[in-house]
């Protein structure tokens, strides 16, 4: 099942682990409230497909390797293994805040939220730090992840301190949380760290996100994406060009029959074919070349291991925009109730993934699907609209109040996905809502049962 998560003001993260090998096919639909707007202009779809939607995969330890016992240690594994195993350790860190930057957000500083905190602080800590390298790459990668968690920890509980209430919290808890960011400092001090925390807050917060990548960057696979149909399109550019040039050449010989001469008349004839050819070619060449490949995957990707480039999986990629009746039946079986109308335009995206089974001996993988809501909020105009109320409901007397209006679109996005060996698709949908400025809220809604697959009954949790 996937899992739903606010990164930034514009952008969504829905994640999974993938446990065992096999085909794994996902599909994601995006209703949007728009009405034939959408197009290749207005949201091309290489951009949709590198910009607005990020498929990425990346490794995991498997979960019993990642309890580490008292007598572990860590720097006698191999350079690959070393930091697949810490980048897996510090990206859960990360989300463990996250989750409770988001609990903070959605109701209130809590001193349970802070001492939770700390505590997961104080935890990974100790086990990052439990047996560091002593020389070579591993050390290295280690000061990395050390620096970046040290910022990382420092970053949540100055965010805490600085919210109203935590003054109110007990003297006990405020102490060792000073004492916890004072021990932090003096590690930075003694291990020569300062120097990644000097500088404008900018060039700081650039340098930690560096860090992260460079952190991240052995987990992550690598994809070789090859784009489908070049050859169809090449097939239909040399015979639409042979086609145009035999009329053309046709038509030329027949007006050199009649007039021997070469004409201002004839020259612009010619001039004229050609522009013609120019203006219509293009255009016949991708129309021919849609209707060819309808249907079929517009990528192909590779994912390859990181420091050997051993292929991991293979996966197809289709993305396109839709109407609601030319979705499938299963599709529409779902999405029936707040479809309002057949001209509404739909985002297809669509993989068909294939895990090797070789690759599971010694990992497990994440995926995560991130969604970039920035294009559809610039298509979200600001507006000047007012309404004007009694501030008293029940006094006609009271003063008048004039309340400004908010323009905010809502969006549906539904997943269907089946694992390896899942006779019926399971499928999960949230309704998106946005503004000009990024996105206001998400929730997640139930699926309507539908006798073609299994409705999952998601949590109504709002996401603000």
């Amino acid at each position: 099942m996937f899992s739903l998560k606010r990164k930034g003001s514009h952008s969504l993260q829905l994640t999974r682990t993938l446990t065992e090998p096999g085909k794994y096919h996902l599909e994601l639909y995006l209703f949007t409230p728009h009405e034939g707007i959408l197009s290749p202009q207005s949201l091309p779809e290489p951009d949709s497909f590198i910009g607005t939607l990020e498929h990425r995969f990346s490794l995991q330890q498997l979960p019993e390797q990642n309890r580490t016992s008292k007598t572990y240690n860590s720097a006698n594994l191999s350079l690959p293994r070393y930091e697949i195993l810490h980048g897996s350790w510090i990206f859960q860190y990360r989300v463990s805040l996250e989750r409770l930057r988001q609990q903070i957000r959605n109701s209130e500083l809590s001193s349970d939220t802070v001492k939770r905190a700390l505590r997961l602080s104080q935890t990974f800590a100790k086990r990052l730090r439990r047996s560091p390298p002593e020389a070579g790459k591993h050390q290295r990668y280690f000061r990395l992840v050390d620096i970046y968690f040290s910022w990382l920890a420092e970053q949540f509980l100055l965010e805490c301190m600085a919210m109203e209430g935590f003054a109110d919290f007990s003297p006990e808890l405020r102490q060792h949380v000073t004492d916890f960011l004072k021990e932090e400092y003096r590690r930075r001090r003694e291990l020569d760290y300062l120097i990644s925390f000097q500088g404008t807050p900018t060039r700081v917060w650039n340098r930690m996100n560096l860090y992260q990548r460079l952190i991240e960057y052995p987990t992550l696979l690598r994809p070789k994406i090859t784009e489908l149909g070049d050859g169809t399109r090449k097939l239909v550019k040399a015979v639409s060009t042979t086609f145009i040039m035999l009329l053309f050449t046709y038509a030329l010989f027949n007006l050199g029959g009649v007039r021997q001469t070469l004409s201002l008349g004839l020259l612009l004839g010619i001039a004229l074919s050609y522009a013609l050819r120019d203006v219509l070619r293009d255009d016949m060449i991708t129309g021919i070349t849609r209707w060819l490949r309808k249907g079929k995957a517009r990528w192909k990707v590779r994912l390859l291991a990181p420091y050997t480039s051993k292929p991991v999986a293979q996966k197809k990629v289709w993305l396109d925009y839709r109407k609601p009746s030319e979705l499938s039946p299963l599709v529409q079986s779902f999405s029936s109730k707040w479809v309002a109308s057949d001209e509404q335009q739909t985002i297809s995206y669509r993989t068909a993934l294939t895990l090797f089974s070789a690759n599971f001996k010694m990992n497990q993988f994440q995926e995560r699907l991130s969604l970039d809501c920035e294009h559809f909020c610039e298509m979200i105009r600001s507006t000047t609209n007012q309404l004007y109320a009694w501030s008293d409901a029940n006094g006609l007397t009271s003063a008048i109040q004039a309340h400004p209006i908010e323009k905010q679109h809502d969006y549906n996005l539904l997943l269907i996905y089946s694992d390896p060996g899942q006779k019926q698709p399971s499928t999960q949908r949230w309704r998106i809502r946005l503004n000009s400025q990024g996105i206001v809220h998400c929730k997640a809604k139930k699926t309507a049962s539908s006798d073609h697959g299994t409705a999952e009954k998601a949590e109504g949790e709002r996401l603000d």
